[in-house]
């Protein structure tokens, strides 16, 4: 029996919840353990902090990830309910956020860039017939190949918000390494979920 409309969306973001979590699992660093913590519990203390500060930052991570995607996946099933494809403003996309200079202006259309690259994604997703994602993800593209298309045009505007955000937002050294292992990580994460959506194809 094919999925319904609000089963697609549940499945697609359960998915995508999972991405996020799997992501900031990767990326936040978790305290090392020493030996040192037996002989001197202050150093236990301390650690037990520096966990809890690093699930908090697991949770943050994930949820400003599958922010993005929501925002996406909730306007593709809005304009599927509604029979008609929306152009929604910065403001509806980002009603808390000013934009007041131009750099902040600058980076909200390179994000509504990604934004429209994921909603025509997620509305093709919730048009097609299935049981499972791997179906949806299928019967949208096709072939990996095509699927693979749709990656590279999505990680080609990421990049450009990513440049943007480097050199105007993000310009230490450290911030910049972390965006690099993010990007490094999303990338690997992405071959391999194609390569799970087409299992048996060459990809």
């Amino acid at each position: 029996m094919s999925l319904s409309l609000r089963e697609k969306y549940d499945i697609i973001l359960a998915h995508e919840r999972q991405f996020a979590y799997r992501l900031a699992k990767d990326v936040v660093k978790k305290p090392e353990v020493s030996v040192w913590m037996i002989l001197l519990p202050v150093l236990f203390v301390h650690h037990m902090m520096k966990m809890t500060q690093y699930k908090t930052g697991i949770h943050t991570f994930a949820s400003n990830i599958l922010g993005t995607k929501t925002k996406a996946l909730d306007k593709a099933l809005q304009d599927i309910e509604t029979g008609e494809i929306q152009d929604y403003s910065a403001a509806e996309y980002f009603p808390q956020v000013p934009l007041e200079s131009e750099t902040e202006r600058t980076l909200a259309v390179k994000q509504i860039a990604i934004l429209k690259l994921m909603e025509k994604h997620y509305r093709t997703l919730l048009e097609q017939s299935g049981d499972a994602l791997e179906d949806l993800v299928r019967g949208a593209y096709g072939s990996s190949g095509a699927y693979r298309y749709y990656l590279n045009k999505l990680a080609e505007a990421e990049d450009e918000t990513n440049r943007h955000l480097r050199e105007n937002f993000h310009t230490s050294e450290e911030s910049g390494a972390v965006m690099s292992r993010i990007e490094k990580r999303m990338a690997e994460m992405r071959e391999e979920e194609m390569r799970f959506f087409f299992q048996g194809e060459a990809v």
